[in-house]
Parts: C-alpha cells; structure tokens; sequence
C-alpha cells in the first residue's frame, strides 16, 4: 500500500519539465501582452503630443478623436495579460495533480481563448492603422 502510495506522488522528472516549460512560455505571452498595451499606450501619448503640436503651429490637422480609442485598447490588453499570468498559476497546479493521479488531460480552451484574443488585436490595431 505504501508503495502505491509514493508511487502516484512521484512525477516523472520529464513531465513536470515539460509543465514547467510550458507554465514558462505563458507567462512569456503574459509580460508580452502587458508590454504590447503598455506600447499602445504610449502610441497614444504620443498621438495626444502631436496633435497638441500641431495645433500650436496653427496647422489646419483635423482633430485626431480616436486618441482615447488607443487607451482602451492598451488597458484592455494589459488586463489580458494580467488575467493570463493569474490563470497560469492555475494551470499548473492543475497540471502537477493530474500528474501526481498519472493522468493526462489537456486544457484547450485556455489556447483558443488566447489565440481568439491576440487576433482580435491585430485586426483592431490593422483596421486602426488603416481606415482611423
């Protein structure tokens, strides 16, 4: 019984590695979505100096109104990105339980959430750079 009972709390040194790595590479997309709005954030510092600019110079500049359109856009990438590195923690702990029961189960959900939010960026920023 006690050789049951240690065997299924011992991991396999290659799987928990394998967790840790990927664990890793979340919080690497998570620093990288708090970077990006941080980015869009500036960008949007940077549209509200200019045309405040251009404005002193008595230059006929239509109004750029979607200024605040980047603020928005750059705290709701960092709340991602926050949310993403909380989820994280879950993720593996979860992960170490399923291999402490030897079992294997995937969470794809949290991969279709993320690669539907990271387009959903880049076609907002695309349409922004093209028709804003």
């Amino acid at each position: 019984m006690k050789k049951q009972r240690a065997n299924q709390n011992n991991i396999d040194p290659k799987d928990l590695m394998a967790v840790e790595r990927a664990t890793t590479a979340l919080l690497g997309t998570a620093i990288s979505l708090i970077v990006l709005g941080f980015v869009i954030e500036k960008f949007e510092l940077f549209l509200h100096l200019l045309t405040l600019q251009l404005a002193d110079n008595s230059t006929k500049v239509p109004q750029l109104s979607h200024v605040i359109f980047y603020k928005y856009l750059s705290i709701s990438v960092v709340i991602a990105g926050i949310l993403l590195a909380l989820f994280t923690y879950k993720y593996y702990t979860t992960w170490i339980k399923h291999l402490q029961r030897n079992e294997v189960s995937t969470d794809k959900k949290i991969y279709f959430i993320l690669s539907v939010f990271i387009a959903i960026i880049g076609i907002v920023l695309m349409a922004s750079m093209l028709f804003i």
